[in-house]
């Protein structure tokens, strides 16, 4: 007996194979670049939003405790003045705080405050070092008294800058190509333009700092992602010195 295969079961041809995998890698091809890309900014987002959050931690505690300047202060400190700012260690780069977090009661509970400031947490710095051989900078918290130790608040900024008023103010925030962050068009209660004051005459300071991420890639290229800046900012009210 004899079998006869129709041409109906032919399979593909050998041009047909190629053409089908031609295909197919130009396909997976382009989903790889499109979840390469998609990983690419998630990862990203990623690095900014843990940056965003360092800062914005470190931003609680500075406002925290610049708060606290100036509480039951003892008389006779040296170069400090009445809202508890070190105004000879003090400018818009750095701020030096001092405050008396310290009592204790006597037999009758009448509260005795600390004549003295030289205790933990009681005489704080706050400053951005730059570590010039690593290209890093970093925001940190000086603590003069106790161990003198420095901590490091936050480690991906590029900016920090302190200014001083005299009274509430309303602001816009700018920052520049390099990272440099400010405050402009700053108001008073009445809407008119408001001067900074010296720190020793505050009662109202702004922190202002800024966060950079640098780019991705190469610019033209798929998957090329730009500089990305943020700047976050602080009211801070010295709850000691202002009369509302």
């Amino acid at each position: 007996m004899q079998t006869r295969r129709s041409n109906n079961e032919a399979g593909f041809s050998l041009i047909e194979l190629i053409i089908a995998m031609t295909i197919t890698i130009t396909v997976m091809g382009l989903a790889s670049s499109i979840l390469a890309s998609a990983f690419n900014v998630r990862s990203r987002e990623d690095r900014k939003s843990d940056a965003v959050a360092d800062v914005q931690r470190a931003m609680n505690i500075m406002t925290r405790e610049i708060s606290n300047a100036g509480l039951k202060l003892p008389s006779g400190l040296p170069n400090v003045s009445s809202n508890g700012i070190v105004s000879n260690d003090s400018d818009s780069q750095s701020l030096r705080v001092v405050s008396n977090l310290n009592g204790m009661p006597d037999s009758a509970n009448a509260y005795f405050e600390d004549s003295d400031v030289t205790d933990m947490d009681e005489d704080l710095k706050f400053l951005m070092y730059v570590d010039t051989d690593l290209n890093q900078r970093y925001l940190v918290r000086y603590e003069k008294n106790a161990t003198n130790t420095t901590t490091v608040l936050a480690n991906r900024v590029d900016s920090l800058i302190f200014r001083y008023y005299d009274e509430k103010v309303t602001y816009d925030t700018t920052i520049d190509a390099s990272g440099n962050c400010d405050i402009t068009n700053v108001k008073n209660a009445a809407g008119a333009d408001e001067s900074e004051v010296s720190p020793g005459e505050a009662k109202f300071i702004v922190v202002a700092v800024a966060v950079t991420l640098p780019a991705v890639g190469t610019q033209g290229i798929e998957g090329y992602q730009p500089p990305s800046q943020v700047q976050l900012t602080s009211d801070v009210v010295l709850r000691n010195s202002i009369v509302y």
